[in-house]
């Protein structure tokens, strides 16, 4: 038996994803599924901010475990949904599961008060999450953009290094300017927020290859992933400065881990739209606002001093910025001459209006002219 679609006509039996992996259909009980977490997650948020009441671990430890065992076991049921896409979700999956498994463990080898070591074997499991994740975007890529201009590709990398400019300056160099333990904890403390931002650096860099329009699922993992990054961000900070925190942003992961499991089962939109040409002003926007950001940070430095990390930072992105210029320049549109025009009649010379008037009332043939 067959359905009549806007793909035309399939069987049930049909393949459930475009060439591209994009989900045609998806079950119908996950919306039932996507309430109940959406409803965890902000009992967690609500708790976290305001103290709803009641007993802090259903929030801090059933729902926020729950939510991130389920975001796991969700993407990975994506990987195996359809096949074309299988291998990005996977990884994605893994790279969740890692985390929620790193959180559970710590959680009872040291949440009944015991003294937590710092790196402590969670952190292995944490720290897999980057490269992990890393690998299923180039997996998305490669299944979603097999192929891309070379001046996207730039706009992706100028994107990348302008969260790095902006990350060295707001999180990483204030982690290294209160890093007071041993070297090796130290580089635990400067992966988290160095990943991170390479992390939310690549995603945006794929904003730059689709042209700034991405699909809904990029912006979701974006978004989730910027989620993940902010309360990181935030941990490594306080982590540096010795500060005791109750950390209630819990849901802030809870949240970015939500996101992007909801990501692997966003459908494909009914309008496909074609990704355009970017003309004008808006195909050196990017290197423009580059350099004036690293322009900015050199500014800075004249009145108060700079790590030397981001003068380097500063200095390739103007670098990129003009390598973007140069590729993104007008160009002639033919590079030879018009070929001369011929006035003279020949027989594929098309009929000129004067041609079929030779006299006044008088055609070629004088008869029907049908």
């Amino acid at each position: 038996m067959t359905s009549l679609s806007k793909f035309g006509p399939r069987s049930r039996s049909a393949r459930r994803a475009d060439a591209e992996g994009e989900l045609y259909s998806s079950p119908a009980f996950l919306t039932y599924v996507w309430a109940v977490l959406i409803i965890m997650v902000s009992l967690e948020a609500a708790n976290d901010v305001f103290g709803i009441g009641g007993p802090a671990s259903l929030y801090e430890l059933w729902f926020h475990y729950f939510v991130l065992g389920a975001a796991a076991v969700l993407i990975l049921a994506r990987a195996s949904f359809e096949p074309t896409a299988r291998r990005a979700w996977l990884a994605f999956g893994v790279a969740m599961a890692l985390w929620c498994v790193g959180d559970v463990s710590w959680t009872l080898a040291y949440g009944n008060g015991a003294a937590a070591p710092y790196p402590s074997f969670a952190d292995i499991l944490w720290l897999l999450f980057y490269p992990i994740m890393a690998i299923g975007i180039i997996r998305l890529i490669q299944v979603r953009l097999p192929q891309f201009d070379l001046h996207r590709w730039m706009d992706g990398l100028a994107v990348i290094l302008l969260v790095l400019s902006a990350g060295f300056a707001l999180v990483i160099q204030p982690v290294a300017d209160h890093a007071h333990k041993g070297r090796f904890a130290t580089i635990v403390d400067f992966s988290y927020p160095v990943l991170d931002v390479l992390l939310i650096g690549a995603v945006l860099g794929v904003f730059g290859l689709l042209a700034w329009h991405p699909d809904r699922m990029w912006v979701l993992i974006g978004l989730g992933t910027l989620a993940m990054t902010v309360a990181d961000a935030i941990y490594a900070v306080q982590q540096a400065r010795g500060v005791v925190t109750d950390n209630h942003y819990d849901f802030v992961w809870t949240l970015g881990a939500l996101l992007i499991a909801y990501a692997a089962w966003v459908r494909v939109p009914r309008e496909q739209r074609e990704i355009k040409k970017v003309t004008g002003l808006r195909a050196i926007a990017l290197p423009l606002i580059a350099q004036a950001l690293a322009a900015g940070l050199q500014i800075y430095a004249l009145f108060k001093e700079i790590g030397k990390s981001e003068r380097i930072i500063t200095l390739v992105v103007l670098v990129i910025a003009s390598v973007q210029i140069i590729l993104n320049r007008p160009r002639p549109t033919s590079s030879s001459p018009a070929p001369p025009v011929d006035l003279e009649v020949s027989p594929l010379r098309p009929l000129d209006t004067a041609d079929l008037h030779v006299g006044h009332g008088q055609g070629l043939t004088g008869g029907n002219p049908r």
